[in-house]
């Protein structure tokens, strides 16, 4: 039999390969672990590195885990080091067991027809197996009878930030996770880049159906695709659609990966047609609006577009101070404003970077014993902040604006005025001007000698277009975002 240290130390040679060099020295180098029985206590400095890995690698290292244990380990148990209490498996992670155990739809969370949407009581799910046979059949048989989802539970209404960037789209599901809602749009349609915030007001909608006892649905987009494989190849499909008919809500993040996928988009339209009607919801999330989408024929973007469409957009930075904030409260962390609005000032394309920053100054915190101070935040992001600087001058800010409007750097520098290279060039010029601070005069001459007053003419007109055309003004925004990205 392998003994702990040397079960450890394998396991953390595979997640070295598996996770970047930063992660693995600030988060996974300085756990360690011992065993009590066939439980594998793995130990971490407090507990926010505990509340981290439960939450980030918790379902690699169980697999690891039952891999160089040869299922002599049952469970894996996350604690402080020195505690002087046992920490069973939270709820999430229990979760994760259950869908690392290899049932047959995936994720899975409430019961779906006993009409008690609570996870199992405590004393069933906090010593679940990672590598036990019977303990995998019985999880499988199960997971059977259980919904298909798998919801976060902090993701509620009560922990989205919401700002200009997101309000319509945090409403519009406030609105109809309501039991008795008047003001139902069918389907919702929610778009925007990766990491806005999508998935955490789907949850949250999903949440409150749960609270009320109402049921759901919940897939990504991969999720639905291969369930509907399975079952198409299985002759199961009617039993499969009859299933997911009995719910009063369906949700499906990321429906632009049914794109192409003939037969399984041809029965996604009969779901839909039957969630559009009575007293059904529809819920549907993708990276563009409907009428972008056009991998899709016709009929899918007019009925994505049947009921309402809401854009989720980067938060503004009064919202990202706030979502900074907030997180670290949850984490029960104190954030100076001064530090949260350094971090927001040079993390701004979407909320899952703002948190990786958030992340990174509080390991460097607990590492090193040091107070989170201005000077303190500014170290721990010293690299993302060069990475910005380094995106963020004036050649470069003309190659993206040239590349986003299919001209020239030449012609943006040039004196060619045709407005098809006017307009790129007012806007680089505007962009300039607010994403690094020079002078009217210096970014003149940046852009081949030109007078200031042309530079200040070029950053009126962008403004007062951005202010008629919302159009342009989403260009504007996107081009910015691109330049700031972290």
């Amino acid at each position: 039999m392998i003994d702990t240290a040397t079960l450890w130390d394998k396991c953390l040679e595979d997640l070295r390969y598996s996770v970047k060099d930063n992660v693995f020295t600030m988060w996974l180098r300085p756990l360690s672990a011992h065993q009590e029985a066939q439980t594998l206590i793995v130990r971490a400095p407090n507990d926010y590195f505990v509340s981290y890995i439960k939450k980030n690698h918790l379902h690699d290292i169980e697999q690891l885990v039952a891999k160089h244990s040869q299922g002599n380990i049952e469970a894996v148990v996350v604690r402080v080091d020195n505690a002087s209490h046992s920490a069973y498996l939270e709820p999430e992670a229990t979760d994760r067991n259950t869908q690392a155990s290899g049932t047959l739809f995936g994720e899975t969370l409430f019961p779906e027809d006993s009409g008690n949407p609570s996870p199992p009581p405590r004393s069933q799910t906090s010593s679940i197996g990672v590598n036990s046979e019977a303990k995998q059949a019985a999880l499988a048989d199960a997971a059977d009878a259980r919904s298909l989802s798998y919801l976060n539970p902090d993701f509620t209404f009560e922990t989205f930030v919401t700002g200009k960037s997101n309000n319509l789209a945090y409403k519009a599901c406030y609105e109809l996770s309501k039991p008795q809602s008047k003001n139902r749009h069918n389907p919702l349609f929610i778009y925007g880049s990766s990491g806005l915030g999508k998935t955490h007001l789907m949850h949250s909608v999903a949440n409150r159906y749960s609270k009320n006892n109402r049921s759901f649905y919940y897939f990504t987009s991969e999720k639905f695709i291969n369930q509907l494989v399975y079952s198409l190849r299985n002759n199961k499909i009617e039993d499969f659609k009859k299933k997911i008919k009995k719910v009063d809500l369906l949700i499906v993040d990321d429906i632009h990966v049914l794109a192409g996928k003939t037969k399984s988009s041809n029965e996604f339209l009969t779901l839909f047609a039957d969630f559009t009607s009575g007293d059904k919801q529809l819920i549907l999330a993708s990276d563009r609006h409907p009428s972008q989408m056009t991998e899709f024929d016709e009929r899918f973007r007019s009925r994505f577009s049947w009921g309402l469409t809401v854009a989720v957009e980067p938060p503004e930075i009064d919202t990202r101070v706030q979502i900074l904030q907030k997180k670290a409260a949850w984490f029960g962390m104190t954030l100076p404003k001064d530090c949260a609005l350094f971090i927001a000032q040079n993390v701004v394309s979407n909320v899952r970077r703002l948190e990786g920053a958030l992340n990174q100054v509080f390991a460097n915190a607990n590492l090193t014993g040091a107070p989170i101070t201005l000077e303190m935040v500014q170290y721990a992001l010293k690299d993302i902040v060069a990475m910005r600087v380094q995106a963020i001058n004036m050649d470069n800010i003309r190659k993206i604006v040239a590349e986003y409007y299919d001209v020239s750097v030449k012609d943006i520098m040039g004196r060619k005025r045709t407005r098809s290279i006017a307009r790129p060039r007012q806007i680089a010029m505007a962009l300039s001007r607010e994403l690094t601070g020079d002078s009217f005069p210096n970014i003149g001459q940046s852009f081949g000698g030109r007078d200031h007053t042309t530079v200040m003419h070029a950053c009126d007109k962008v403004a007062q277009l951005r202010a008629e055309d919302p159009a342009f003004d989403k260009d504007y925004k996107s081009l910015a975002m691109m330049l700031q990205a972290a």
